[in-house]
This record gives C-alpha cells, structure tokens and sequence, in this order.
C-alpha cells in the first residue's frame, strides 16, 4: 500500500475566478483540492481549479474512478465541471458525493444545464459512467477505487474502516446562505486533515466544528475576508457565510489543530493583500499559512516537525508571468 497524504491546491478563490498581473503569485481559480491519500485519490469540490486537474487526470491510459466530494451546489464549486476532461471518455467512472438535503439529486440537472449546445457547442455529449451519493452530515465513507463504490456508514456504527480503504466523515455547516456546507474529515492511519469552506463562525467559535476536527494535522479553512472587512459598520459582511483567518485560526487552538490553510479567498484580494493576512495570521498562529495555487503540503514528511512544533513546509509551484 502506497503511504502518502498529500494535499494539492487546485483553485483558491471564492466567489468568481481571479485575472491578471495581480493575481499570478496566489493564482486565481475558484475552489479544487486534491488529496492523496495511501494510493486513493479525491477531489473536493469542482471550481474552475478542476480543470486543469481534468487535464493531467485524462492521460492515464487505464483511468481509475474518481471521488469528487461537494460541499454545496453554489456556482463557484461547480463551474469546472462542464470542462473537466475525465467526463467526456467513455471508460471513466465518476462518483459525486453531495449534500442530500441542499439540492438533492440535482448535481447532473446542473451539470448538463451548464453544458447545453448553447454553452458548450463544442463538447459531445457526457460519456463518462457517473453515479451521485446523496450523505446527511455525520455520515462516513469509505472509499478504495479498486472496489466496487464508496460505501456509506452510518455515524454510529461500530465497523472500522478496512484495510486499504480511506474513511471520510462528514459534518453539516449550517453557516452558509440556503442549505449550508458541507464539511469533510479524511482520516488514514491516524493521520487527518479537515476540508471546511463556506463557514461562518460564531461568538467562541464553532464548537460542533470544533468538536469534528479535534486533533487533525491540517484544517483547509475558509478565510474569505479580513476581520476588517467583516466587521465594516458601513459594509459588514457578518451572515454572508463565509470567515476571517481570525476565526480559523481560533476553531484551531480550540480544537487542538496543528496546521491551518487559510482558503476560498476572496476574489478582489492581491497577492500584496494576500501576503499581508499571511502574516498577520502567522504573526498570532505560526503553524498558519496561506493556500495558494499549485501548492502541495505533505503530511507525513512533517511528522517530526510538528511533534517539535515547527511550521510546515508546503511545496509552492514556480510562478509563471502572464504572457
């Protein structure tokens, strides 16, 4: 069995993608991570960071299934699915995990909506075998490619998670405009991290957020404005759904998490901006750091750190200028 956690930033943005010169040292695409995980592979979400994930998955000559897994059906983590390359080859099975109770089955309804003739004249129609998982919060998964389909367990039952497989626990954020998010727990070989976007916090924190991410090794967090920005008596943006790095990094030391990426940025933000709240956030959290496009954050290489209490070391990519 393959040993690996790695974490890989897709899209960082929120709301609407991110262009020009300004923009390049973060990147600009809307929301996509990746996880690998022991030799098993999933996406969360599918803003237009997905594309070019599409784009290296679609060169595997024998493609295994792929695990998307959505926090909400909003615009901005959905959009790249239309042009997500796996989707159009006929011997690609693709598994979606969704929310039950935000649009129901509605995700594919979506999805050929966005890809009409009138859109997307230029793509055949979808080709892939695909299937949706409908899950409440609280609900696990267990998911292996090599088998047959991700398996639902139910929150309290007693059956551990078997060899090979990676579990998935998920919990409903209600802190988000019409159904809120959906927020996941990856866990291998006692080794977590948390996918926890589209959340706004409360006065002490989220304590049930607390509660399901205690003790995981890295928190993806969303981290759309600055206190500033939240707290404007002129423009506040409290009950849009969305947090400070403040409050990630508060549901950190409440719930004992070691590393927090800060996530789902908001799009009008430089990277002089972005830099900034980097450092503000280190200069309270020092196990913080900003998620930026192309970014990779190994977890089992910072084992020895983060028993030492040092920060971590994610791997950025080189940074191209705009031709």
């Amino acid at each position: 069995m393959t040993q690996e956690f790695v974490t890989q930033f897709w899209g960082v943005r929120g709301s609407h993608p991110s262009t020009g010169a300004d923009f390049i040292k973060t990147g600009g695409n809307t929301s996509c991570v990746e996880m690998r995980v022991a030799g098993q592979q999933l996406i969360f979400d599918a803003g237009t960071g997905i594309v070019e994930l599409g784009q290296q998955l679609v060169q595997q000559p024998n493609p295994r299934p792929i695990l998307i897994l959505l926090s909400h059906y909003h615009h901005d983590h959905i959009q790249g699915l239309p042009h997500f390359a796996p989707l159009y080859r006929e011997d690609q099975m693709i598994y979606i995990v969704a929310p039950w109770n935000l649009y129901q089955d509605r995700v594919w309804e979506l999805l050929a909506s966005a890809s009409s003739h009138s859109m997307l004249a230029e793509r055949p129609g979808l080709l892939a075998r695909r299937r949706t998982l409908l899950i409440e919060g609280g609900e696990r998964l267990w998911w292996n490619a090599d088998a047959a389909t991700p398996l639902r367990v139910a929150a309290d039952a007693d059956e551990l998670c078997p060899t090979g497989s990676v579990e998935i626990r998920s919990y409903h954020s209600l802190g988000h405009p019409r159904g809120g998010s959906m927020c996941y727990r990856v866990e291998h070989n006692a080794v977590s991290a948390i996918y926890a976007t589209d959340i706004e916090s409360y006065i002490g924190t989220d304590q049930r957020l607390a509660n399901f991410a205690r003790n995981s090794e890295l928190i993806i967090h969303d981290a759309h404005y600055t206190p500033a920005e939240y707290a404007n008596p002129k423009a506040s943006r409290q009950g849009w759904g969305h947090s400070t790095w403040a409050m990630a990094i508060e549901l950190a030391q409440a719930a004992n998490i070691k590393h927090v990426a800060l996530f789902h940025h908001e799009p009008a933000h430089t990277d002089s901006q972005i830099d900034q709240i980097e450092a503000d956030a280190q200069a309270v959290y020092p196990l913080a750091f900003v998620a930026r496009e192309g970014m990779q954050v190994d977890l089992l290489e910072q084992t020895s750190e983060r028993s030492q209490g040092e920060s971590i070391s994610p791997v950025e990519p080189a940074i191209q200028p705009l031709a």
